[in-house]
């Protein structure tokens, strides 16, 4: 582990880039973490960056295999229901069908948002920034990107919406027959899959691939004959 710098007020002109501490606010040194470690606040000891190696190339394949996950967890029952001569398999789809079946229109539209929209727009977010993220050109749509996912990232709700799953699952056990499905299976890898690319992303490490990308680009064009 590293520990940064503590920036000096008259240090402003040699040291343009500062950042705080997001604890204690103590102005720091803009610096990254060496690959492998991470970069400790010298008053609190509160981690500032974590450099975990190869973090865009595991970001990828985890985002990658969500997006395989995210069409079997949202389209294969979940659970089967069995009460009496009631007998239904619940989809994720299903159930925002029936809130919004049964008027509650705003409810139906944050458990889509959450459980849906969110997670499908992270996965394809982190798949184009890390694909993208090499490529001077695309400098600008992976910024923009990198912006978006920075939103969304609070809004993807999975465990929350796991939990009602297993909540339901045990409080309705008495009423019935209730038998977990493959989606549930898929849909449970799928939150695994959002927990690790949460984990493994490092949007220094994008913005530092962004501006090595952008040099080599400049480079090149500045090594080019004149016509």
């Amino acid at each position: 582990m590293e520990r940064a710098v503590d920036s000096p007020s008259g240090a402003t002109a040699a040291r343009p880039w500062r950042r705080a501490c997001y604890q204690c606010d103590l102005l720091l040194t803009r610096a990254l973490a060496p690959e492998g470690t991470k970069l400790l606040c010298p008053r609190c000891g509160a981690a500032l960056h974590t450099h975990f190696p190869h973090s865009i190339l595991y970001t990828a394949i985890y985002s990658f295999t969500g997006l395989l996950l995210f069409l079997p967890a949202a389209t294969l029952p979940l659970l089967h229901f069995s009460f009496y001569v009631f007998d239904a398999d619940n989809t994720l789809f299903n159930g925002v069908a029936s809130l919004f079946g049964e008027g509650y229109i705003w409810l139906a539209t944050l458990v889509l948002f959450c459980s849906v929209l969110a997670p499908l727009g992270k996965f394809l977010l982190l798949s184009f920034i890390c694909w993208g993220c090499g490529w001077g050109k695309l400098a600008r749509p992976v910024a923009s990107a990198l912006r978006w996912y920075q939103h969304l990232y609070k809004w993807g709700m999975l465990d929350v919406y796991l939990l009602g799953i297993l909540v339901a699952l045990v409080k309705m056990t008495d009423l019935g027959s209730i038998s977990v499905e493959p989606g549930l299976y898929c849909f449970s890898a799928m939150m695994l899959m959002a927990t690790a690319t949460a984990i493994s992303f490092d949007p220094e490490a994008v913005w530092s691939r962004l501006a090595s990308a952008e040099g080599q680009r400049v480079a090149g064009t500045s090594g080019e004959p004149d016509l």
